[in-house]
């Protein structure tokens, strides 16, 4: 089009009704077609834009898969858990949240050959539903083949995090029964923030990490079971730790930690 101007404006004067008349017809052509695509996008609510850099980022077909390993009360290795765990992105439901249509991505555990735990023996049956703007990753609710078993929306892990900072949500992580996906519906916690730079040595390498704790099993005056959610914004949790705090002794005893080894991120 540049050329076109130019060559109308040096060129031949004769040739110049010509090229007026191919400029109008172009002009309105354009014209036409910027008109038409405004009457397409007039209902349409572009999501909030989110970065690269969000903590967990949410496509169909991403995973993350850990090895765990038993640890004694000092957070030395005791052994090794049988057989690899995650979690995988296997589909997506659409969710009416404060009167907007929220993308949810489905998060199933899984094992190491990436299949989403639907039926097994033990295992829940369904997923959490998962989604993200630019203020952080939300748990949105329980599903079990499209239907919505438990429903709420709560920031778990927001992008900015602040020493200290603490919010009340839904239990991400719960345990029962060696059943990490079983969480029932009143189970609360608070999130609390206490680093925002803290390196995670992984098979894969090390993170610096923004970390969260989270009580997930709480028997005041006796013991308290809490978690520490590592997590690499861009790429994920790449690692947790499992505590137990005794009240009568203000002591921890490490339990579990669980490392990142393979992921994968569309």
């Amino acid at each position: 089009m540049k050329k076109q101007l130019c060559f109308f404006l040096t060129g031949n004067i004769n040739q110049a009704p010509r090229l007026f008349i191919k400029s109008v017809l172009l002009s309105l052509i354009i014209m036409v077609l910027f008109i038409g695509c405004g009457d397409k996008n007039d209902n349409i609510t572009n999501p909030e834009p989110v970065g690269y850099d969000t903590l967990i980022p949410l496509k169909l077909g991403n995973y993350w898969l850990y090895d765990g390993y038993l640890l004694h009360d000092d957070g030395t290795i005791h052994d090794q858990l049988f057989g690899k765990s995650g979690f995988v992105i296997d589909d997506s439901l659409t969710r009416t949240i404060e009167g907007k249509n929220i993308l949810c991505y489905k998060m199933f555990n899984c094992g190491e050959e990436l299949k989403p735990y639907y039926d097994e023996p033990g295992s829940f049956e369904g997923s959490k539903l998962i989604y993200q703007n630019t203020k952080g990753t939300y748990y949105a609710g329980i599903e079990k083949n499209d239907t919505i078993k438990a429903a709420f929306n709560d920031l778990m892990f927001p992008n900015i995090a602040k020493i200290g900072d603490s919010l009340s949500g839904h239990v991400f992580y719960y345990t029962t029964s060696w059943n990490p996906s079983n969480v029932p519906n009143e189970a609360t916690t608070n999130y609390i923030c206490i680093s925002t730079d803290s390196l995670f040595t992984t098979p894969l390498g090390d993170f610096h990490c923004i970390v969260y704790k989270m009580a997930y099993y709480d028997l005041e005056p006796l013991f308290r079971s809490e978690i520490f959610y590592f997590i690499k914004p861009g790429i994920g949790i790449v690692g947790m730790i499992n505590t137990v705090y005794h009240y009568n002794l203000d002591k921890y005893r490490y339990s579990m930690r669980f490392s990142l080894i393979d992921y994968k991120i569309n």
